[in-house]
Parts: C-alpha cells; structure tokens; sequence
C-alpha cells in the first residue's frame, strides 16, 4: 500500500503513533459488493431493458415480476409466462440502462433470490460503480466545481464506510442495504458528472485507524463543533478520531452556509406533550408503558454543546430521561414527523408554547458535510479536510 498525502504526514491515533499501518482486514475489497435493493418483497417489480438476460436465456424488454414459489423464485413476465425460474435468479444486461428495481435502475448483475416469506433484489457490482450511485445522494448532485474537493473527501468516507460494513448482515444476500439504514444508492439515475469523476479521481482510497478501516460516520451539518462518538452514542466506545472538533474558522462556522445552519421549531404544549408521550418508546428503546407527559427540559451539555439528556415530567410525580441522540426522535417537527435536526438547541417554555432553537443537521460525528464544502471552497484539499475530521487517521489505497 502507499500513502497518499496531504493528510498531514503519518498521523496515527493519540498514544500509537509508532504503530504500524494494517493492511485491511481481508480480501472481501476484491469481490463485488452487494446491496439489496428490493428487500423481502411479496412481489418484486422488475424492469428488464434490451439486450437483458435471465440466466443464460435472452429476454426481451419489458417489465417482469418476481415471486416466491415454495424454495424457488418464479420471474414472470409482463404477458405472465414464467420467463425463468430456480432457488436463485441471475440477470444480466448488456444496456446503458441497466436493469430496472422498483424505481431505480443498476448496473452491474441482479439477483433474485428467496427472502423470507417473499423476495429479494439483490445487485451486485463493483464498489467504484456503487459509489457512483451513493455519493450524489449523499453531499448532493449538480454542486459547483469549487466543492470538488468535498465530493472526493465524501467518496473516500463512503467508500471507508461501505468497507466497513462488508459482511455486516451474515446469513443475508447482501452487504449493504440502499437506505439509510446504511448508505442512500439511487442507481444509475442518481448518477451525476462531478460525483463520478470523484469517485474516479480517489478510485481505492480508504481511511484506515491503523487497526483497519476507520469509523467514517458523516453528517450534514455540525453547527460549529461536530460531536465525541461516545457523546452522541453513549453505547459506542470512544474513538480518539471521533472525540469531535472544533468546526469553524476566523468566519464562522464552516457549515455556516447551510439552510439548516440555524434553526427554529415551536409546538403547543399539550400537542407536544402527547407527541413525546406517543414517540417514547422509539427514543427510550423500551416501552416506558402509559405516560402522561405534563413538562419537558433539558439538562446537561457535552463539550460540543449539545443537549444531554430531555428530562420527561409526568402526571405521577415521576421523571424519565431521554439522553444524547435518542433526544432527536423524542422531540419530532412538523406534520411528516421528522425527527429535530440536531441536539445543538436551547429549548424554553412559555405562553403555551415550547420553542426549540438550534444549529446543524444530523447526529454530529465524523464529517461535516457542509463544513467540507466551506473549507472546498476555501481552497482546503480533501486530504486536508478528511484530516480535520478524522484526526489521527491515513489515508491508505486498496492492493490491485
């Protein structure tokens, strides 16, 4: 492996500074990756281009269904003649368009295979070809030229990050899952220039920790200080790269220019009240059983300046608390139900009203999406702004 610079020389974890650089921890980088798409589906939609295969017998274009037939899938076509049929289906095309799940379009092969009671859609292919189709979901499509260097250091994070996870679901027919439950593909259709020449220009370029690959959460804004891993997730071990930093300049904050950089929420007391009461269960992890909800503070900040813990009064005297990240989804916006932007806030009581006024977007570790395009546009490079980030890590590149 080589080291590619700038990321600030050598730079290791705080007390390893002599370790040596590891290798990553198997060979799964070689092989494709899979990620599943149409997951568990009673019937999944199909959309074959021309030029696609079903195994080895040539179909023609049209749209197909795949269903579960007792141990084996059944792919039926759009005039309901079986077009194949097995314990798992290969497709394959020789179109631009690649092949058609649900909404999206892939590249690469499909796998249709049994999942549970129905289902799955399962596409394998080239880790580069997958970040094409993840990166623009995650910074954003069409950004001008002078954030190139952010979309590079977003390639390197989400190439880290999908390393990381390889193998993460045993038993399953798929490394990653297209949401955000890991990371957002959208395709071929999410696809965009920039992005892809990214993802070309920092082609095999991972953050390692020195003991593999790092830890490379990200988020979209941090408000001015991103947050301690352990701060935002009191279940996770610290991370001497992720102990959250100081994200701002002589300017101000480097995410400053995001719409979400200040923010500002009210609710009335009683609806907000029978809000938390009903999303308590989802923020506790345990179900706390009937509440009647009568007040709600905040009490106690980590060095980020984020909330540590929502302090829930109820009708029987009795208090419960709601700590670090979990806070988000206690205290949720709006109609749709989004979870509050961040726990960077100030919240207050009065005149019936609660009102919640805060910075950033997201949990707050790792980086700083906006942040990274400020410090593009200032002329920073991606190694140095994955250095700022991710202090103590090296950038390394995967064997061919």
């Amino acid at each position: 492996m080589r080291v590619l610079g700038p990321l600030l020389g050598a730079v290791f974890l705080a007390g390893c500074a002599h370790a040596p650089v590891a290798h990553p921890p198997d060979s799964s980088y070689r092989r494709p990756v899979t990620v599943g798409i149409l997951v568990a589906q009673k019937a999944a939609a199909v959309r074959l281009e021309e030029g696609s295969w079903a195994g080895e017998t040539s179909v023609e274009a049209q749209l197909a269904t795949a269903v579960r037939n007792g141990r084996d899938v059944v792919l039926k076509g759009a005039d309901g003649k079986t077009l194949a049929e097995g314990p798992a289906i290969v497709l394959r095309t020789s179109s631009p368009k690649g092949i058609g799940l649900g909404k999206i379009h892939v590249r690469g092969e499909v796998r249709l295979v049994p999942d549970g009671s129905g289902v799955s859609a399962v596409n394998r292919l080239d880790l580069e070809d997958y970040l094409k189709g993840v990166v623009p979901g995650e910074i954003g499509r069409k950004l001008s030229k002078d954030k190139t260097e952010a979309v590079k250091a977003q390639a390197v994070v989400a190439r880290t990050y999908a390393l990381k996870k390889l193998g993460q679901y045993p038993g399953r027919a798929y490394d990653l899952l297209a949401t955000i439950s890991d990371q957002v593909y959208g395709g071929i259709g999410m696809e965009d220039p920039l992005c892809s020449a990214s993802v070309e220009a920092t082609r095999g370029l991972y953050l390692t920790d020195g003991n593999g690959y790092a830890d490379a959460y990200y988020h979209s804004a941090s408000g001015g200080h991103t947050s301690a891993i352990q701060d935002a997730w009191p279940n996770k071990p610290p991370r001497g790269y992720l102990a959250g930093v100081v994200d701002s300049s002589e300017g101000g904050a480097w995410c400053r220019k995001a719409s979400v950089y200040k923010w500002k929420e009210s609710w009335d007391e009683a609806t907000l009240h029978k809000a938390v009461a009903r999303d308590l269960t989802e923020a506790l992890g345990k179900n706390p059983g009937n509440v009647d909800v009568t007040g709600l503070r905040t009490e106690g900040r980590d060095s980020s300046g984020r909330v540590r813990r929502l302090v829930v009064e109820t009708a029987k005297g009795e208090t419960l608390s709601v700590s670090s990240d979990r806070i988000r989804w206690a205290l949720r916006r709006g109609t749709g139900r989004d979870i509050l932007r961040s726990t960077r806030f100030t919240l207050t009581r009065a005149d019936g009203k609660y009102v919640a006024e805060g910075t950033g977007n997201g949990h707050g570790v790792g980086m700083d999406q906006w942040g990274a395009m400020g410090r593009s546009q200032a002329g920073q490079s991606f190694g140095q702004i994955l250095s700022a980030y991710y202090p103590g890590t090296r950038l390394e590149t995967l064997p061919e």
